[in-house]
C-alpha cells in the first residue's frame, strides 16, 4: 500500500506540473535562450511520457493491494454467513443475500477505485496547484480553495438527498430478487400448477415500487450533475477572468497560460472529484449492507474452553429440557427428561408440531436450550464446540439438499479423506451402490442444483451413504426413509440393524412401519413425552400412540403385504 501510494503521488506530480513547464518554455522562447528553451522542453516530454508509465505502474501495484483485499473480504463475510445460527437463515431471503453480496463486492472495488485512484490523485493535484497559484497570485490560490469547499459542501448536501433515494432503491431491488429467487428455486412447483403467468405478475408488481424508486434515484443525480457544473465552471471561470485582469502588471502572459492550464486541468480533475464522491456514496450503502453481515451476532456461542467426553460411547441424556423459539417466545418444548442409552435405538413419534425435529435441533446446537441441559457421554454439549459436536453426530435430514457438484463430491462432503472401499461400503450399506456404478459418468455424475437430477428416494439414499461414511458414534434419522419404495426400506433398516449395536440411532417419524422394532418410542404431545415404551408395550395401552397406529393402520395408510400403501 505504502509503495502503491508513493508512485500514485509521482504519477501525479509529472501530470500536474506540466503547466508550469510550458510557461517555463514560452519564458526561454521570449528570452531567446534555445539552451533553457530544450532543457524545459525535455522535462515537458518527460511528464508526458514518463508520467502514464508511473500511472500504469501505479494500476498494477494497486490491483496487488485490491484484488487480495476483495478475496479476503468475500470469503470472511461468506464464512461468517455459514457460522451464523440456524435462526438467521431461516429469516433471510437467499436472493437478497446474493443481492448483497454480488453489491458489496463491487462497490469494495469502486469505493477503492475512487478513494485512491481519484480522490487521493485530487488531493495531492489541488496543494501542487495551489502552491504554483500561490506563487503567482496568493488571492487566486485562496480562490481557488474557496471554490473547491464551497462545492465539496454542495456535493456533501446533495449527496446525502442522493443517499436515501440509494437506500430506498436498494430495499426495493432486494425484493425484486427474492421474487426471482423464489421462482427459480421453486421451478418446479410453478409448472406443477402452470403458474409461469402468475410468477411474472407478481414479479410485475413488486417492479412497479422498483421502477418509482429507480426514477428517484436517477434524477437525483441529474439534479446533482447541474447543481456542481454551474457551481465548479463559475468558480473556475472567476478564477481565469482574475488572471486575465492581472496581465500587465507583474503577471505576464505567460503567467496567464500556467494559470489557465492549471486551472482547467483541475478542473476536469474536481468534476471527477463530484462524480467520484457520488459514487462513494452510492456503494457506501451496498458496502454497509455488506458488511453489516459481519455485525450479525452468533447466539450459539463455542465455549472459550472445551469439555470432551473421555469416551465416544454415545449415550445421550435430555435432563429438564425446554425451549423457547426467540422470536415469537412460543414454548416448544416443556421439561423433557430422558435418557438414551449406548446402542440404543430410539424413535421420536408425534403429531405435526408436537416437538420432534426440534428436539434434534437442540441436540445439535442449531438453538440452545430455554432451560435445562443436554448431555453426550456425560458432557454438557454447551461445553463443546459445535464443529467436535456434529462430529460425533451423523444426520439424515428428511429433505437432503445436493450440492451442485458429483455424486462422490456429495458422498464424501463429511469425509473427503475417505478410500474408494470404504465409500463403496457406505453405498452398499444405504442401498444405492448399484445405482451409481450402472451410471454413465458413475461417481462423476453431476447431481445438479440441490441435487435436481436425483429422485427423492436417491438423494435420500445418497444422504443416509454420506452419514454412513462418517463413522459417527451417533445416528440421527429425521424421517429419513419417507421417500424410499418398500424394498429400499427393508435392506436400509436390515443395515441400521447391522449397525445398531455399534451406534446409538435416534429416528424421528411418521410412519410407523420404520419404528416398531425401536429399542424405546417416545411419544411426545404438545413439547412433553405423553408415553415411553416399545410398540408391543404402547400397542397395549389406550394413548396417543395406539390412536396413531390405529389411523395409520386402518385409517390413511394400509399394510398390505408386507409394505405400506398410502
Amino acid at each position: 500500500m505504502v509503495i502503491f501510494l508513493s508512485v500514485t503521488v509521482t504519477a501525479v506530480v509529472l501530470e500536474t506540473v506540466r503547466p508550469y513547464w510550458l510557461k517555463m518554455i514560452l519564458d526561454s522562447v521570449e528570452n531567446g535562450n534555445e539552451e533553457i528553451v530544450l532543457k524545459f522542453f525535455i522535462l515537458f516530454g518527460i511528464s508526458m511520457v514518463i508520467s502514464n508509465w508511473i500511472n500504469a505502474l501505479s494500476y498494477f501495484i494497486g490491483d496487488g493491494v485490491i484484488i487480495p483485499m476483495s478475496r479476503r473480504i468475500r470469503e470472511t463475510i461468506f464464512q461468517k454467513v455459514l457460522e451464523l445460527d440456524f435462526a438467521y437463515h431461516t429469516e433471510k431471503s437467499t436472493g437478497s443475500l446474493i443481492s448483497a453480496f454480488r453489491r458489496g463486492d463491487n462497490a469494495v472495488f469502486s469505493i477503492f477505485d475512487s478513494v485512491f485512484y481519484e480522490l487521493f490523485r485530487v488531493l495531492i493535484s489541488l496543494i501542487i496547484t495551489t502552491v504554483f497559484l500561490y506563487q503567482a497570485s496568493a488571492e487566486m490560490a485562496w480562490l481557488l480553495l474557496g471554490v473547491f469547499f464551497i462545492n465539496l459542501g454542495l456535493i456533501w448536501w446533495l449527496i446525502k438527498i442522493n443517499l436515501k433515494a440509494r437506500t430506498e432503491f436498494n430495499a426495493s431491488d432486494d425484493v425484486v430478487a427474492g421474487v426471482i429467487a423464489d421462482g427459480m428455486i421453486n421451478y418446479e412447483t410453478v409448472k406443477f400448477f402452470a403458474a409461469e403467468k402468475k410468477e411474472r405478475s407478481r414479479l410485475s408488481e413488486k417492479f412497479n415500487d422498483w421502477i418509482k424508486k429507480l426514477w428517484i434515484f436517477s434524477n437525483s443525480f441529474r439534479v446533482m450533475d447541474i447543481a456542481i457544473s454551474s457551481s465548479a465552471g463559475s468558480g473556475v471561470m472567476l478564477i481565469i477572468w482574475l488572471a486575465i485582469k492581472k496581465v500587465g502588471t507583474n503577471f505576464g502572459a505567460t503567467d496567464l497560460v500556467m494559470i489557465v492550464g492549471f486551472i482547467t486541468a483541475f478542473y476536469w480533475k474536481f468534476f471527477n472529484l463530484f462524480f467520484r464522491i457520488r459514487d462513494i456514496a452510492k456503494n457506501m450503502t451496498d458496502l454497509e449492507k455488506y458488511f453489516e453481515i459481519l455485525t450479525n451476532e452468533t447466539l450459539v456461542k463455542d465455549p472459550k474452553k472445551e469439555v470432551l467426553p473421555k469416551k465416544d460411547l454415545g449415550k445421550i441424556e435430555f435432563e429438564n429440557v425446554g425451549f423457547v423459539y426467540p422470536k415469537n417466545k412460543q414454548k416448544i418444548i416443556d421439561r423433557i427428561s430422558l435418557v438414551v442409552k449406548p446402542g440404543e435405538k430410539v424413535a421420536f413419534v408425534g403429531r405435526s408440531g408436537a416437538g420432534k425435529t426440534t428436539l434434534v435441533k437442540l441436540l445439535l446446537r442449531f438453538y440452545d436450550v430455554s432451560e435445562g441441559r443436554i448431555k453426550i457421554d456425560g458432557v454438557d454439549i454447551k461445553k463443546m464446540k459445535k464443529a467436535s459436536l456434529r462430529s460425533r453426530l451423523g444426520v439424515v435430514p428428511q429433505e437432503p439438499i445436493m450440492f451442485n457438484n458429483t455424486i462422490k463430491f456429495n458422498l464424501t462432503y463429511g469425509k473427503d479423506s475417505a478410500s474408494m472401499e470404504e465409500i463403496r461400503e457406505a453405498a452398499k450399506k444405504a442401498n444405492i451402490l448399484e445405482f451409481i456404478e450402472k451410471l454413465t459418468d458413475g461417481w462423476e455424475t453431476q447431481v445438479g442444483e440441490r441435487g435436481i437430477k436425483l429422485s427423492g428416494g436417491q438423494k435420500q439414499r445418497l444422504a443416509i451413504a454420506r452419514a454412513l461414511l462418517t463413522d459417527p458414534r451417533i445416528l440421527i434419522f429425521d424421517e429419513a426413509t419417507s421417500n424410499l419404495d418398500s424394498e429400499s426400506e427393508k435392506m436400509i433398516q436390515k443395515a441400521l440393524d447391522e449397525i445398531g449395536s455399534k451406534r446409538t440411532l435416534v429416528m424421528v417419524a411418521h410412519r410407523f412401519s420404520t419404528i416398531r422394532d425401536a429399542d424405546k418410542i417416545v411419544v411426545l404431545s404438545n413439547g412433553s413425552i405423553s408415553e415411553i415404551g416399545k410398540h408391543e408395550e404402547l400397542i397395549k395401552k389406550n394413548g396417543l400412540y395406539k390412536k396413531l397406529w390405529t389411523l395409520q393402520s386402518k385409517g390413511k395408510l394400509v399394510e398390505s403385504a408386507g409394505e405400506v400403501v398410502r
